[in-house]
């Protein structure tokens, strides 16, 4: 298969300009394009590229669309012809060699797999498959930093996952219950080791919570009244209510394995040369599945209609024709709050809420997000 390869720079959805040209492996590809392009779009995907291959990029603005698209196909015998993007050039692309051998192929966003044009049959379904990093940055953004750090020890994760599936009942309990702990340990000596030595009303106010029973797996409290946790990143982690979710969320889908990257608690920039300041927003979690990346919020109980927006923006700003928004929440949301959930679905947000924490069931409604079989509950 010939090495090079034409296509029209799509401003509008940036997997056609790097899914083909990594799938066929191309050392050579022509953008063409029309209206004034900001050199940083096209500095973004050759920054894609590059992370896997050595790729030469040509970037062409045409001013006689035939006369300079009939050049680049003469001087370039037997280029492939990418088609993939809806736009005027991509019909006169096809429309010129027609009549002649190039191969003619797009890249079915749908179907994730590579055809040709005139056969539609398949010529790669082994398609290639960006990191989440790769669609922020075809968008501009980048990850410069991570809010909070996922827990990576085997006994903080198992804690966790029983902390959260433990309390999901009532979530809003144990957010009071560790805000309090907090509370008090902050106020008080640590000794060393995780270890804070309470005063006897501390312990009291501790064990004597309904929470208390449900928190085993974070401390321990012995008779001198000393608390100690049971890792240094749950200790840590009381200080950030949302760190839990977050956390369980990671480790419920990274355990399942069938994701292909998995990010949590990331700060993206999207400033460019137009901006004296960072300019940043923060993502819960971003989820990758064949090039399909899923924006994710958590919240640890009620949801607004602001959340609703920030996370539709989000997927909006960064996010390509596959991508989609998540809402994560520990509450029953289609029955708590129905109007919330309505314009939810509304505007095609997946809505996790506390059935599937419950039935521990979080990665198997991921996978129908990423799949196309997922199902919004039905608002009474």
């Amino acid at each position: 298969m010939n090495k090079k390869l034409i296509t029209v720079y799509d401003d509008i959805d940036p997997l056609n300009n790097v899914v083909s040209v990594l799938t066929l492996q191309a050392e050579e590809v022509f953008y063409v394009y029309h209206h004034d392009v900001a050199a940083k779009n096209f500095e973004n995907i050759q920054k894609v590229l590059n992370r896997y291959r050595n790729i030469k990029t040509n970037f062409i603005q045409l001013n006689n669309d035939k006369e300079e698209i009939a050049k680049i196909i003469s001087e370039n015998e037997g280029i492939l012809v990418d088609v993939s993007g809806a736009k005027y050039l991509s019909l006169l692309l096809f429309d010129m060699v027609k009549e002649k051998d190039n191969m003619i192929l797009y890249y079915d966003d749908e179907e994730n797999n590579i055809k040709d044009y005139r056969s539609h049959s398949i010529i790669r379904d082994d398609v290639f498959k960006l990191q989440i990093e790769d669609v922020l940055n075809l968008r501009g953004g980048e990850i410069v930093e991570h809010l909070h750090q996922a827990a990576n020890d085997k006994k903080t994760q198992e804690a966790v996952v029983k902390l959260v599936e433990n309390n999901v009942d009532n979530y809003q309990a144990f957010v009071r219950y560790i805000t309090k702990l907090n509370t008090i340990i902050n106020a008080r000596d640590a000794l060393g080791n995780n270890t804070y030595q309470l005063k006897q009303s501390d312990t009291l106010e501790l064990m004597s919570d309904a929470e208390y029973e449900k928190t085993k797996e974070l401390f321990t409290i012995d008779k001198g009244n000393r608390l100690q946790f049971t890792t240094r990143k749950l200790k840590e982690m009381i200080s950030v209510s949302g760190a839990f979710l977050e956390n369980y969320l990671y480790i419920k889908l990274k355990e399942s394995g069938e994701f292909d990257d998995i990010k949590m608690s990331v700060v993206i920039d999207f400033s460019d040369d137009s901006y004296s300041y960072p300019v940043r927003c923060e993502l819960d979690c971003l989820v990758i599945k064949d090039n399909k990346l899923l924006f994710v919020s958590c919240k640890s109980s009620k949801a607004d209609a602001s959340t609703l927006n920030e996370i539709y923006v989000h997927n909006h700003r960064f996010g390509n024709a596959l991508s989609l928004p998540v809402l994560c929440v520990c509450e029953e949301l289609d029955r708590k709050y129905p109007s919330i959930y309505a314009k939810g679905e509304e505007l095609n947000i997946y809505l996790v809420d506390r059935s599937s924490f419950e039935e521990g069931k979080i990665s198997e409604v991921f996978a129908s997000i990423f799949d196309g079989t997922y199902v919004y509950d039905a608002v009474i």
